[in-house]
């Protein structure tokens, strides 16, 4: 099974990508018509559906970007914490890495 590389920064971009997009999300307006209040009832209805999913769809956005940058932050955590121990344990045998 072939293994798919992303670094870090990367990660980190899609995160702001990701809420770019979220970002770009406005609701509709409302829309009301004259002498159609059955119509306008409809519409306002289908409307306030819609600005609902918006905002689920938005919330999920901002979770997605939120769990990059998490991501984003425990592998870089991991790695300095694994550059460390090699550092501890090549100062113990006296060599270093560059």
């Amino acid at each position: 099974m072939p293994l798919i590389s992303v670094s870090v920064d990367e990660m980190r971009r899609a995160a702001t990508k990701v809420k770019e997009v979220s970002a770009g999300l406005s609701p509709l307006p409302l829309v009301s018509i004259a002498d159609q209040p059955d119509l306008s009832l409809a519409v306002a209805e289908f409307v306030a559906c819609m600005n609902d999913c918006r905002s689920e769809r938005e919330r999920e956005l901002d979770a997605l970007s939120a769990g990059l940058r998490e991501v984003a932050d425990l592998f870089e955590s991991h790695e300095s914490g694994a550059l460390d121990e090699i550092r501890a344990l090549g100062s113990s045998l006296d060599w270093s890495i560059r």
